[in-house]
């Protein structure tokens, strides 16, 4: 098991349950951070005193306040520890489900526990089998990800998307990709590929398509 966790969570009641149930299970050193930017400089205090957190166990979403926060996300910090602290184990415990986000996360982190029924009890496997070496996924979650049918995206259909998103015109596009470097970046190229997407969700418009994969969390 582990000798010092950290748990990321803003609701009150989360994390209480969360040490309540840490300590049933014999981890004896847990300490609570409730904003992305304090759990970083925990994460990096800790370190520095040679005295480093084992498990950083994280949810995704934080509400925003009156606080200037630099990390708004599970997903910026689990991405900045696992760079800067790679000997740092993390797991995910979130709400948030679309495979399409545990994909991109997953070279960042140890295992992702879905909150809800059987929750606790995963967790519970989860720390077991990270603290093994081995990544571990909540079995609904599993099976999403190993579904054949999800769409995934290239670099050059996201930015595409996220210029359609934003409003942008297909001559603005082709500005915007010219001066990225991407490729193909002509008018004509850009017009293709946005039917074809249209094609492949099912969309009939732009606003549309713009509507399926934001709601998929593709973009």
């Amino acid at each position: 098991m582990f000798e010092k966790i950290l748990i990321v969570e803003d609701f009150d009641s989360t994390y209480k349950s969360l040490s309540t149930f840490l300590k049933t299970i014999g981890q004896p050193k847990i300490d609570v951070a409730t904003y992305c930017d304090e759990a970083y400089l925990k994460c990096k205090r800790a370190a520095l005193d040679q005295e480093p957190y084992d498990l950083l166990i994280c949810d995704l979403s934080f509400k925003a306040d009156h606080r200037n926060e630099k990390i708004t996300s599970g997903e910026e910090l689990s991405i900045l520890l696992n760079k800067e602290l790679p000997d740092l184990k993390i797991i995910i415990h979130s709400m948030e489900d679309h495979p399409s986000r545990i994909r991109k996360l997953k070279p960042y982190i140890n295992g992702y526990v879905c909150k809800g029924r059987k929750g606790m009890e995963y967790l519970k496997i989860a720390i077991d089998e990270v603290s093994k070496g081995n990544f571990y996924l909540s079995p609904t979650l599993e099976a999403a990800l190993n579904q054949s049918n999800i769409k995934e995206l290239t670099n050059y259909e996201i930015q595409l998307l996220r210029c359609l998103a934003e409003g942008y015109t297909q001559d603005q596009i082709c500005a915007e990709f010219m001066q990225k470097g991407l490729s193909p970046g002509s008018k004509s190229a850009i017009e293709k590929r946005i039917k074809e997407l249209k094609d492949e969700f099912g969309a009939k418009t732009n606003a549309q398509l713009i509507g399926i994969v934001l709601s998929l969390q593709l973009i």
